[in-house]
């Protein structure tokens, strides 16, 4: 269990002041009045010190919910268990740093949505909401508790109302999360950090997972959610899409999205980076499938990413579609423009990428400056025409593709109707250095 070390270890002393006292100047009283105060100090320093020893580090306390349970329990134990979603994240706001609320395996739980927030929470002592096994259950038949969202809304709300006032530190692990259609699987608002995720199923909702703005700022807010982490979880079934949103210095990675984005052809997506002025986001180890399926096809690009960024690295993920279940509009990894406002794109790493039977771009970049795009494997067998690597991919905001470099690459393209594919097209007209690519046209 963690321990939250609440005690400091030194005690501070501040000199006594005697208020309403006459000085005596008579050498014998003064001695016993200073032999007195002495020993009064000697007695409140020494209180003090068995105090701190005595008292040690505080422990985090774990809360337990269960079907078969009572909200008039006390939680503190699995064989008192609390028995329902919503009266467990009532309290929430009251966890201490380091507590933890955890839900039993083969549980079923219904949430309504409630705002989650809490500022004693913080990023080296997270408050978690997770799972446990409860006594005489076997590991093996024990499957992560489900929660269902009741209404419009989805499960996990983690905002406060008005404006934004800073929160972290929070850990959300091993859950299965199950949508109806609407809502939010994980929701961030108004300034949260520090967010980790981790071996969570979220299948159903409208959006899997959602980083959005923020309001007019409180003191010591910055509008943005930062230091997020998805990673080792099931992202399915979402029908406007899995991930969606930006934020600062960032993670998703080793997760599975599949069948996400399918409410309408080309504007949805497995994984939509949406983000303003964000900054160091990687996008790692995933494998991405049925983006935006819509009729059996594959209809809107699986990775991609709007917006201004800095910093942003996409690497080792693999983007595959079934041969004849992918559309033109299916391309693979793009960073591009796709909005009103200007949008920028500096320092972007592609790199270690697997691409396989996309649309007819495997992997896009525009407005793209000091963009590298490396040892990536391409392969494509539709039948229809495409392109390996294009930069750019699509028409250009003010700020032009610039100083890139394309090296590394294997690009195997299978073209029995001579539909017209190609490796690589790059018409960026500033600093572009085409190393050494494989190209092979069978």
């Amino acid at each position: 269990m963690k321990t939250i070390d609440k005690v400091s270890n030194t005690v501070a002393t501040k000199s006594l002041t005697v208020i309403g006292m006459t000085v005596i100047e008579h050498t014998g009283i003064k001695l016993i009045l200073d032999v007195t105060i002495k020993q009064y100090l000697f007695t409140v320093k020494a209180g003090l010190l068995l105090l701190g020893l005595f008292a040690g580090p505080v422990q985090a306390q774990n809360f337990y919910v269960c079907n078969n349970g009572a909200n008039t329990n006390t939680g503190l134990s699995p064989f008192e268990p609390w028995a329902t979603f919503d009266f467990a994240m009532s309290r929430f706001s009251a966890l201490n740093a380091g507590d933890a609320i955890l839900f039993c395996r083969n549980g079923t739980f219904t949430s309504s949505y409630p705002r989650l927030f809490n500022q004693h929470c913080a990023a080296d002592a997270s408050c978690t909401i997770a799972d446990y096994i409860p006594p005489n259950i076997p590991a093996t038949t024990a499957k992560l508790p489900v929660i269902t969202n009741s209404g419009a809304n989805g499960v996990l709300n983690f905002q406060d109302g008005g404006n934004a006032d800073h929160d972290e530190g929070y850990v959300i692990k091993n859950l299965s999360l199950k949508g109806n259609g609407s809502g939010f699987g994980i929701f961030l608002f108004n300034d949260v950090d520090f967010v980790s995720v981790n071996g969570v199923t979220i299948d159903g909702f409208d959006i899997g997972m959602y980083s959005a703005g923020a309001n007019a700022a409180n003191p010591g807010a910055n509008q943005v959610n930062e230091n997020i982490e998805l990673r080792n979880s099931a992202i399915t079934n979402n029908k406007g899409g899995g991930w969606l949103g930006g934020c600062n210095d960032c993670v998703i990675d080793n997760n599975k999205f599949t069948n996400n984005g399918f409410a309408r052809k080309i504007f949805n997506h497995n994984i939509y980076i949406s983000a303003q002025n964000n900054s160091g986001i990687t996008i790692s180890n995933n494998t991405l499938t049925k983006s935006t399926f819509v009729a059996g096809k594959c209809a809107g690009v699986s990775l991609v990413v709007h917006g201004v960024i800095r910093d942003l690295t996409i690497k080792d993920n693999t983007v595959f579609e079934a041969i004849g279940a992918a559309e033109q509009t299916c391309w693979g990894i793009s960073v591009d423009p796709g909005f009103a406002t200007e949008e920028s794109f500096s320092n972007v790493m592609i790199t270690g990428n697997k691409v396989t039977n996309v649309g007819n771009v495997g992997i896009g970049c525009a407005s793209c400056t000091d963009l590298q795009i490396l040892d990536n494997t391409i392969t494509h067998s539709q039948d229809f025409g495409f392109t390996g690597i294009k930069v750019p991919v699509r028409t250009e905001d003010t700020v032009k593709s610039d100083r890139i470099l394309i090296t590394g690459n294997h690009i195997e393209l299978l073209d029995p109707n001579n539909r017209g594919k190609q490796g690589i097209v790059v018409t960026a007209t500033g600093d572009v250095n085409v190393g050494s690519n494989e190209v092979i046209l069978k």
